[in-house]
């Protein structure tokens, strides 16, 4: 019998999850400040393309809270990216990949995602 664990359930995105379209008008799911999408009280830990989709190419494009293990646009990777630069930027994420790590907001320019929250 296993022992249910919030840790481990807070880490894999069980805090819920965002439907997010680029350009959609919308207050998504009350997440939206100053017209970025957060996660209140989180990070996101996953995203799931629903459509071929593209971040935003400013600074407000992909935050990750580490950039020395997560891409992000606007900051340079250098642990990701060879030469230290932006890995998100103009890079078109297909429909039915997922992405894993920790980012603070996220914005898209095209497409539509399920972002999924974790601690």
């Amino acid at each position: 019998m296993g022992i249910n664990s919030t840790e481990v359930a807070y880490g894999f995105g069980q805090m819920g999850s965002i439907l997010h379209e680029s350009n959609d008008g919308t207050a998504d799911a009350g997440v939206t400040i100053d017209g970025e999408l957060k996660a209140r009280g989180g990070v996101f830990v996953a995203i799931t393309f629903l459509e071929d989709s593209v971040f935003d190419g400013g600074a407000s494009g992909l935050v990750p809270e580490d950039t020395d293990y997560f891409p992000g646009t606007g900051t340079s990777s250098p642990g990701i990216d060879a030469n230290g630069g932006s890995p998100t930027d103009d890079v078109v994420f297909p429909k039915g990949i997922t992405i894993y790590g920790r980012w603070t907001e996220f914005n898209l320019s095209s497409g539509k995602c399920l972002a999924y929250i974790g601690y």
